[in-house]
């Protein structure tokens, strides 16, 4: 591996992940994907966002993005990192851009799979299901706002235009 890796930050290339998944600071990370990717897994994630607010792509020294996770790397020896970054690839968490020195890191994580499910503890299991129900519902009351929103904005649109053929005197109804 490079002794540097830039992290760029990547739209999930899956579109129903994009619309319907978690971002990356959601409790849903941590409590539900940290027992399938492990906690320097997790903590990544979950720091990704601030890192890329400061600069973007992030870019680190392997070894010091490693010893800041909890997974300090000597020389010569970055295995643990390794096997964390295969972990994020694997899932569908992020991808190689250039194998060891670029990583995409998606900006949205899926729910977890009914198979991945059935092998977790069930205290995790019962946090996905309250996690991803409330997060479907802030979906569907946030669409059905928007719904309202675009309703609305449409009304107002074809009043606009209606009385743009109006006489000023009757458009303001006069």
């Amino acid at each position: 591996m490079d002794t540097h890796l830039e992290l760029h930050a990547r739209p999930h290339p899956d579109l129903t992940v994009r619309r319907l998944g978690f971002e990356l600071t959601h409790p849903y990370v941590e409590q539900c994907w940290g027992a399938v990717i492990g906690p320097s897994g997790v903590a990544l994630l979950r720091r990704m966002p601030v890192l890329w607010s400061e600069q973007e792509p992030a870019r680190f020294p392997t070894a010091e993005l490693g010893a800041s996770l909890g997974i300090g790397t000597r020389a010569g020896d970055d295995s643990r990192f390794s096997r964390m970054l295969h972990r994020l690839t694997r899932f569908r968490l992020g991808a190689w851009i250039e194998p060891g020195s670029a990583m995409a890191i998606y900006t949205e994580v899926a729910p977890l799979t009914e198979r991945q499910l059935h092998r977790l503890p069930g205290w995790t299991q019962t946090a996905h299901e309250r996690l991803l129900g409330d997060h479907l519902d802030g979906i569907a009351t946030r669409d059905s706002r928007g719904a309202k929103v675009a309703d609305i904005t449409s009304r107002l649109d074809r009043l606009q235009y209606s009385h743009a053929s109006l006489p000023p005197s009757q458009a303001l109804g006069r």
